[in-house]
Formats: structure tokens, C-alpha cells, sequence
């Protein structure tokens, strides 16, 4: 058995033409060279986008980040973009988010509880020493949603970095919305926010390693309730920026994760081989059915859409779904070589195969 690398084709709208903006001058280079042309790119898109967070101007930045040529130029500018807002000095104060993904299953309309665990969190940050700097970390009272968590804009990290007065009053002045939940399985985000001394850089974004367990364990406890069956995935706290988009990728990873163990298991129940498609849509969308590979069986095709974001790593996703098909015993599989229309269903595992195409797990066209 063996995997073929074909790879999906990118269906992320960009422009037909180069937009004239300094920004996505220096993105180009970043990408497009390396060494010193390559350091000199990056000072200036840094310089640049501090200058636009002093000043309260980011227009030239929001048309930067919808116009670019490519998620690799959108990923330099959003890495530079983190950099700006990470504390400079010992008076700045570093801000930080820790993601938990929260897979939720009720059986009637609930909330959950938005506490944040403080001292749950800091006595177990404290005993690793990898993570134990992250134990004076200044923690917001309540647990922030996806929703309002996307909202804040880079620029207000920025400016509530100054000090700790400042970031204090930013802190207490979060939005505070409880996370509803309806009768139905999902998959969800909550971010602890906080805010600490510039040395806490060196704990962003490390492996948690042992203290995963230990974590999830807190998570668990503090968002548990009666009725709800609930899994917490609690990520390494992170820049904001990077914490976002770090968690919005592992949370469409885990929906279709769940998705696909729900629909394998209804198709089996009916059928005794499932068959998978695999193809990328036009407008940035990557679609993955589930259906019966026994012609003598009419079952409807289940489709998980996973949308694109800007920063995804398409090989990477299609790299872990076939991964999670073969752990999954699923063996049929199609991955169509052509983006389908936009709008346009996804065919049927037998229709599919009228269509360019292979199986990853057999062919090595």
C-alpha cells in the first residue's frame, strides 16, 4: 500500500493582477528569496505594520491581507504582523491565548460555563519546567468565545500592550458572552486570555509534552456538566494571532474527524464497504463524502465542506484525512484531480470515478 502525493488544487480565490501595495511587495520577497534580501523584506513589513499600529491607519493592511497572491505571502504577513504585537520590553506587557477545542454532545439546548480555571491552570503550569513561567500570567476571569475572541483586532493587542495598567483595563473590559449550545454534537473553541512579562515568550507555543494530560484533566473538570457529554483538547498558549489560527484549523480538524467516525459508522450499518471522495470546490473549499462502495446499495452521500482559511495547508489536511481513512480501515477511496464548480454537489462514489482521478492508498499514477 502507498500514498500518492497528488495534491488537491487550491481553489482559494486570489487576484488576477498585482495590487500596488508596500506590504505585499515585502510578503513577495519574503517568499520569493532568502538570506539577507529575505531579512531586510521581513524589518521592513515589521516596520512597516508597527508604524500603521502607532499611527491607528490599517487600511494599506486590510487590503493586503484580501489581495495577496498566495497563502505563503499571507502567512508572512500575519507571522509579522504576531511579531508586532509580542512585548518589546520589560514595561510592555506580552499577551497570550490558550485555546481549548471542546467536542460537545447534548441532548437538549445548554450553556457552558465560561470560568476561567486560574488556579487550576497556574498550579499546573508551575510544575513543569518548560511551562512554569506561564504561572504569573495575569488571567481574564471568563473564558472568551470564538466569536468574540476574532473580533479583537490586532492593533488592540497592540495598544494594550503598553503597560500593565493599560492591559489590566483591557483585560477587565473583554467581552463576556456565554457559549450556547443546541441539541446536537459539536465541535467548539474557548480562549483563556491573559496577559504576562516579556519572558513569557519563551513558553509560547511549546509542546506541552507531559503536562498535556495534566491540562486536559483541568478542562475537563472546570467545563463538565450533568447532561453533557464533553472532550476538552487544550492547546500550547500562544500569541494571540498565531493562537487563532492555530485553533481554528485543529477545531475544523477535529469536526471532521467526528463527522467522518459518524458517518463510516451509519454507512456500515447498511452497507458493508464505505466508499470516500475526496475534491477540492472552487471558492476555496475542500469537500469530503461519504457514501457506500456496493453498487446494490443507494445510500446518501454525506458531505463534510471544510472552508479554506488563507493559512491551511491543503497537503496537510488531505495528508491527515487519508491517514484517518486508513486507521479507519477504509480502503475506497477516490480523489478527484479536477476543482469542481462552485455550487456544484459532490458525485456519488460511483459517479466519481466517471471523472479524473485515483485512489491514494493504491495508486502511484
Amino acid at each position: 500500500m502507498m500514498t500518492h502525493t497528488h495534491l488537491l488544487p487550491d481553489t482559494r480565490p486570489y487576484p488576477d493582477t498585482p495590487v500596488k501595495n508596500d506590504l505585499l511587495l515585502y510578503a513577495h520577497q519574503i517568499v520569493a528569496n532568502t538570506g539577507a534580501t529575505q531579512k531586510l523584506a521581513r524589518e521592513n513589513l515589521h516596520s512597516q505594520i508597527a508604524n500603521m499600529f502607532q499611527l491607528n491607519h490599517t487600511l494599506s493592511l486590510s487590503v493586503a491581507l484580501n489581495m495577496v497572491s498566495s497563502s505563503e505571502e499571507y502567512a508572512a504577513i500575519m507571522d509579522e504582523m504576531a511579531k508586532v504585537i509580542d512585548a518589546k520590553n520589560d514595561e510592555e506587557q506580552q499577551w497570550l491565548a490558550l485555546p481549548v477545542v471542546v467536542v460537545v454532545g447534548s441532548n437538549q439546548p445548554c450553556q457552558l460555563n465560561n470560568e476561567t480555571p486560574i488556579a487550576a491552570l497556574n498550579k499546573v503550569f508551575a510544575q513543569y519546567e518548560h511551562l512554569n513561567v506561564l504561572s504569573s500570567t495575569t488571567w481574564a476571569k471568563h473564558l472568551l468565545t470564538s466569536e468574540d475572541f476574532t473580533h479583537i483586532k490586532a492593533e488592540q493587542w497592540f495598544n494594550a500592550k503598553k503597560d500593565i495598567a493599560t492591559a489590566t483595563q483591557f483585560l477587565e473590559n473583554l467581552p463576556n458572552q456565554v457559549l450556547q449550545l443546541t441539541k446536537t454534537q459539536s465541535v467548539n473553541i474557548l480562549y483563556a486570555i491573559g496577559f504576562a512579562p516579556k519572558n513569557v515568550q519563551a513558553a509560547l507555543a511549546q509542546n506541552l509534552r507531559q503536562a498535556a494530560m495534566s491540562l486536559m484533566k483541568v478542562w475537563q473538570d472546570a467545563l463538565n456538566q450533568d447532561g453533557v457529554t464533553l472532550f476538552a483538547n487544550p492547546l500550547a498558549p500562544n500569541n494571540p494571532i498565531l493562537a487563532l489560527t492555530q485553533a481554528d484549523t485543529i477545531r475544523t480538524q477535529m469536526a471532521l474527524d467526528v463527522f467522518s467516525a459518524n458517518a463510516i459508522r451509519n454507512i456500515r450499518l447498511q452497507s458493508p464497504r464505505v466508499g470516500v471522495i475526496i475534491a477540492a470546490q472552487e471558492g476555496g473549499n475542500l469537500l469530503f463524502g461519504f457514501d457506500n462502495a456496493e453498487p446494490t446499495y443507494d445510500l446518501p452521500t454525506q458531505v463534510f465542506t471544510w472552508h479554506l482559511s488563507p493559512r491551511d495547508n491543503i497537503a496537510s489536511i488531505q495528508q491527515n484525512f487519508i491517514d484517518l481513512m486508513s486507521d479507519c480501515q477504509v480502503e475506497n477511496i477516490y480523489v478527484l484531480h479536477n476543482a469542481l464548480p462552485e455550487n456544484t454537489s459532490l458525485p456519488s462514489y460511483h459517479k466519481a470515478h466517471e471523472q479524473a482521478g485515483h485512489n491514494p492508498l493504491f495508486s502511484n499514477c
